[in-house]
């Protein structure tokens, strides 16, 4: 902007002189031009100016090591007037904040969740003489995902052991109870050889496997390095145990307190994944002090020799 103030000076400039040298009306009509030119773009920038939104913008999610770039978008319903802002970041888990210098590509060695939002924004009118505070329409969040780092001395459950069983919905099951009939029972269901020597109704009831508690828990803490391990052995740890069809529960201490994810799908846990690349470090706290009554259990910490 203060190099079309410079520029627009020094026409103003050379009017002016052009006034001065030559008194006839095309000189004075030129300089009456230039005076009011300034003024008629401000007020023809004023309804663009009012109704103008910048936001940042850039990709929802990457996985690290992936380039990204971010940018300063605005919005307009007329023709956009010039503006300009800067971007400012922050690592939700470590609350660490920088600003984004455009076009440059956005680092993303480590993983996190990192919020955008833009600052001083200023508003031009069309030709750049003159500059207001704009406003922004808030944060946007960028996911950066860990890559799953192994466990390598792991015991993982090969089979979990039922602790009890209950009815399964459907007629065939692979295990199954034997009990008198009862009103409202499907008549496949029915088991006629046994029915026919014991006199008495009697059904095949399929039955399913209760699973006994599966639990992972961790603490939210450490060096950026610390942090990327033990979010990457969660996400190896988590795609593991469902590949076996396990379900389990996923309890971490955040900054937030607390945190429990019942999950038994990918898309659970993936869910999970971003909450805590969110979520800020736990200042205090350690859950491997507490007891649970988990059928498997098993702690994930960050450190290089530590699972």
């Amino acid at each position: 902007m203060a190099g079309r103030r410079c520029l627009y000076l020094a026409v103003l400039a050379l009017c002016a002189g052009f006034y001065v040298a030559y008194d006839q009306w095309l000189a004075w009509f030129l300089l009456i031009l230039v005076l009011a030119l300034p003024w008629f773009s401000l007020l023809l920038s004023l309804p663009a100016m009012i109704r103008f939104r910048a936001e940042p913008s850039g990709p929802e999610k990457l996985e690290m090591g992936q380039e990204g770039q971010l940018w300063l978008l605005g919005s307009c319903p007329l023709p956009m007037p010039p503006f300009r802002g800067r971007l400012r970041l922050q690592d939700l888990l470590t609350g660490k904040q920088w600003y984004y210098q455009e076009p440059e590509d956005l680092s993303t060695a480590h993983c996190g969740g990192i919020a955008m939002a833009a600052e001083k924004i200023r508003i031009c009118d069309y030709l750049g003489l003159f500059a207001f505070p704009a406003k922004s329409t808030g944060k946007r969040v960028l996911l950066v995902r860990p890559k799953p780092v192994n466990i390598p001395r792991l015991r993982l459950p090969g089979q979990y052991v039922p602790k009890a069983w209950k009815p399964k919905t459907g007629t065939w099951g692979e295990n199954h109870e034997l009990r008198l009939y009862r009103p409202g029972d499907s008549m496949n269901q029915i088991h006629w050889k046994l029915s026919a020597k014991t006199g008495k109704l009697m059904i095949r009831q399929p039955m399913e496997p209760v699973q006994g508690l599966l639990l992972v828990t961790a603490n939210l803490r450490g060096t950026r390095q610390e942090l990327d391990r033990l979010l990457g052995r969660l996400l190896w740890l988590g795609r593991m145990l469902l590949k076996q069809n396990l379900a389990f529960e996923l309890r971490v201490l955040t900054g937030k307190g607390l945190l429990t994810f019942p999950i038994g799908e990918e898309d659970g846990l993936m869910q999970a994944i971003d909450t805590l690349l969110c979520s800020p470090m736990a200042p205090e706290g350690d859950l491997r002090q507490q007891q649970y009554a988990a059928d498997w259990y098993c702690h994930v910490g960050g450190d290089a020799d530590e699972a």
